[in-house]
């Protein structure tokens, strides 16, 4: 059995709820089980999905001014979908930050360390390269 979000080049497990993402896998490109994937996003390559968790999380600290890893996963993964607390212990002792910490969700090497942590937590383990995380964070970064 395949992880879902290896399979789906998407280590954030984003919803498909209609949004435009930059990346996304056309239906007709896709292979079989990502058809069949009605609820999460398919990306062409992990860079894409990279970049979509990216900008979800700059876009929560520019919109909405969340300022915390705690703000920022309570929103991302909620208590109704998930353990959130757990979540939220497991993403603040991959980053080495508290989960109420002011966190530069516009630092490279932060947000890098965040979409890590969010992929090992989706994904029970680490299944995508670095250099793919590298590039979905600089695009996000980028614009």
């Amino acid at each position: 059995m395949s992880i879902r979000a290896v399979r789906n080049n998407n280590p954030g497990n984003i919803v498909a709820d209609g949004d435009k993402w930059q990346g996304l896998t056309p239906r007709g490109m896709m292979t079989p089980e990502q058809a069949a994937e009605a609820h999460f996003c398919v990306f062409a390559t992990p860079a894409y999905g990279f970049r979509a968790l990216a900008k979800i999380f700059i876009t929560y600290n520019r919109v909405d001014r969340v300022d915390t890893l705690r703000q920022a996963i309570k929103r991302f993964a909620p208590p109704s979908e998930n353990d959130t607390d757990a979540y939220i212990r497991a993403v603040c002792n991959y980053t080495g930050n508290g989960p109420d910490d002011h966190f530069g969700f516009r630092s490279a090497p932060n947000l890098q360390a965040l979409c890590k942590a969010v992929a090992i937590h989706e994904c029970g383990g680490w299944f995508f390269s670095q250099s793919d995380l590298a590039e979905g964070v600089s695009r996000a970064l980028a614009g």
